[in-house]
């Protein structure tokens, strides 16, 4: 593989187009692999800080300072946490929340929360002008009807919702990321709802794409066909997503970590986590996108919560992921935070502006 260490006084991103626009200038003789790995808009991490009072750069470019009131867009409608939040979540916000942490928006106002939204929205335009600088490159070196295109992010933003900023937590604003497969004359403009894993299914969806064989052994899917509207048969009913909440801060004497496991389905979203009086959340994603309201412990949904417990068990075996067990062992029993159950601490960092935070 080629690193291409373009120079431009833009920031990180300008950088990547500049590498990007080197390489496409070039007689494309072979078929080729390009990764333009942009940064923003994960600046959003240092701009938060930055609004809770501490010096943060900006490493992809200032935004400027943020309008007045009327200008600012709206708080989320899931600003406040989930009804009925498993109590291990509420801990962790907390620990994630300290003053002197990554994640110091304990004191955010509705009125800091649009300004953090404004930031992400600007960091965003930012970086479609870079991915536009791009698309325009393709189309002069004549490769725009030859080339499928992927379009996706490893992670998403919280900004407000429900109260957390950043990442790392299962909540749909987080875990949930886009996801744009395009190849000019090809694809047409459309949406799927097929759930997809893109950390599994981008590789055999690019290996198709080029004509090369896909290994059995790869746990993903090709997306190749759903992108060219072909009746697709046997999809996947359901995708699991891991987390591990590490970033934490002291609160009650100790620092809680706590990992966890969703299981999603078409309508609803399954959280089981290590620790809690209440370690599930259960939400009817079709009646509660946002996901403001619990229904683990709701009688009615009693048969909906087992079944995806029984589908999580089983991937697990599949998988060979033994958290699973541990985690629904004894019908998914209390597990408290207490330092004995905890890991031991690692040594702490010091926090910069590093965007890697």
């Amino acid at each position: 593989f080629e690193i291409i260490k373009a120079k431009s006084d833009g920031g990180h991103d300008a950088r990547v187009t500049e590498g990007v626009l080197q390489f496409l200038a070039r007689p494309q003789e072979k078929p080729f692999l390009l990764v333009a790995s942009f940064l923003n808009p994960h600046n959003i991490c240092e701009w938060a800080r930055r609004l809770a009072g501490r010096k943060q750069r900006l490493n992809c470019g200032e935004i400027g300072k943020p309008p007045s009131l009327d200008q600012l867009p709206p708080v989320p409608g899931n600003l406040a946490p989930q009804t009925n939040e498993p109590d291990g979540m509420t801990l962790i916000r907390r620990a994630f929340q300290v003053e002197d942490g990554r994640f110091p928006v304990a004191k955010f106002t509705p009125e800091d929360w649009r300004k953090h939204r404004w930031g992400y929205y600007r960091m965003a335009e930012l970086v479609d002008k870079e991915i536009g600088r791009v698309l325009e490159a393709l189309r002069k070196a004549g490769l725009e009807e030859n080339t499928l295109i992927v379009f996706t992010s490893d992670h998403g933003e919280c900004a407000g919702a429900p109260g957390f900023n950043q990442k790392t937590v299962l909540y749909e604003e987080s875990a949930r990321v886009p996801l744009i497969v395009s190849w000019k004359g090809k694809t047409t403009a459309a949406t799927s709802d097929k759930l997809v894993n893109t950390g599994v299914d981008i590789l055999p969806t690019i290996l198709e794409a080029a004509g090369l064989e896909v290994p059995k052994k790869l746990p993903g899917r090709s997306l190749l066909p759903v992108a060219l509207g072909k009746d697709v048969s046997g999809w996947r009913n359901y995708v699991v997503v891991e987390n591990h909440m590490s970033q934490t801060g002291v609160v009650d004497g100790m620092k809680p970590t706590m990992q966890g496991r969703m299981l999603r389905t078409e309508r609803y979203k399954y959280c089981v986590y290590e620790y809690g009086r209440q370690r599930e959340s259960l939400v009817d994603l079709q009646a509660d996108p946002g996901e403001m309201s619990n229904l683990a412990t709701d009688p009615n949904h009693r048969k909906v919560l087992l079944e995806h417990r029984e589908l999580l068990s089983c991937f697990g075996k599949e998988h060979n992921d033994p958290l699973v067990a541990q985690l629904l062992a004894d019908n998914v029993r209390p597990i408290p935070f207490t330092p004995g159950n905890l890991p031991a601490e690692q040594p702490k960092k010091t926090i910069n502006d590093s965007p890697e935070d």
